[in-house]
């Protein structure tokens, strides 16, 4: 049986998380989400002038049907989307100096303020193992160099975010903590052996994936395991879903990161499908960018009948996310 262009097109966004240009949608804007019906959005500071206009160009997207995820990297630290508030979360490395108890009362606080704006999804906590504050790219966003340390804060973290209604995203899964290169700008190696990094690097992932239901994957090569970035590997999603047993919705860091320049959007978008990643961040809020994605998707979904079935799959999967918040 034929598929209608019109639910090729819903199937075709239902795996993106798309931005918005600045602090307010415009007209094109919205018609440009109607039209690609994304899951998610996810703001940045040139979406935020306050907390009452970042709750108010939320709430302006009520009228997009398909956004269920409402999302904003909020880490702490140097890692921060909102003005400084009484909420504002220091590095990670300082919320491991402090007591569980005052951490997990300011990290509630933060909670309790994303879900007063509308948030309900907070790409944290990072889980990274932190080798060394000069030579790790990861720096002070890192809770330690000890797996249990690291465990041990981001489980506070998880609890907290949850309690509050949003949904915490454990990231840079396989563990960027041993690069020194920043994806933003090209492509990190992982030097460490795989059965060091599994035993230590994924380890969070292994005891917490499974409590923050959502692991962002990031553009990292380790050349044991797969000639591609994790972003786009089968290998590297048999390893999270098999090894590290994780159920929950995987999905990529920004696929427009300098990381992944070599490759064009379509063969982004079909090594993406192809990867059995659940969902993909597209994070600069350029209409020409979200739509070449977005074409790319649709072109890939009307030849593949399992990217058919993968996209119905993730339907699934975020109703159950999302009625879990109820």
């Amino acid at each position: 049986m034929s598929i209608s262009l019109e639910n090729i097109k819903k199937m075709a966004g239902l795996p993106f998380f798309f931005s918005l240009s600045g602090p307010a949608m415009t007209e094109s804007e919205k018609r440009m989400l109607t039209e690609t019906n994304p899951s998610g959005m996810i703001y940045f500071k040139r979406n935020v002038e306050s907390l009452d206009s970042l709750k108010k160009l939320i709430n302006s997207t009520n009228c997009i049907e398909s956004i269920k995820f409402h999302a904003i990297d909020e880490e702490g630290g140097r890692v921060r989307r909102l003005p400084d508030g009484p909420y504002s979360l220091p590095p990670m490395s300082e919320l491991a100096q402090m007591s569980i108890e005052e951490a997990a009362g300011r990290i509630d606080i933060l909670g309790s303020t994303l879900r007063n704006t509308g948030i309900n999804m907070n790409m944290a906590p990072n889980v990274d193992l932190r080798s060394g504050e000069n030579i790790s790219i990861v720096g002070n966003r890192s809770f330690g160099e000890s797996p249990q340390k690291v465990i041990e804060y981001a489980s506070v973290y998880i609890e907290k975010m949850m309690k509050n209604g949003i949904f915490p995203v454990l990231k840079h899964f396989p563990g960027h903590g041993t690069t020194t290169v920043d994806s933003h700008k090209s492509l990190p190696v992982i030097n460490k052996p795989f059965t060091d990094l599994y035993n230590e690097d994924m380890l969070p992932y292994r005891k917490l994936a499974d409590r923050a239901g959502f692991v962002m994957v990031a553009h990292l090569l380790h050349g044991e395991i797969s000639p591609l970035p994790a972003t786009l590997s089968k290998e590297w999603t048999g390893i999270l879903r098999n090894r590290c047993g994780f159920r929950g919705i995987s999905m990529t860091d920004d696929m427009e990161m300098h990381a992944l320049d070599k490759y064009p959007f379509e063969e982004k978008m079909g090594l993406f499908y192809e990867s059995g990643m659940d969902m993909l961040l597209v994070c600069s809020g350029k209409s020409e960018v979200i739509m070449s994605f977005f074409e790319a998707s649709v072109r890939y979904i009307e030849r593949n009948k399992r990217a058919q079935e993968k996209t119905m799959e993730l339907e699934a999967k975020i109703a159950v996310k999302i009625k879990s918040l109820k």
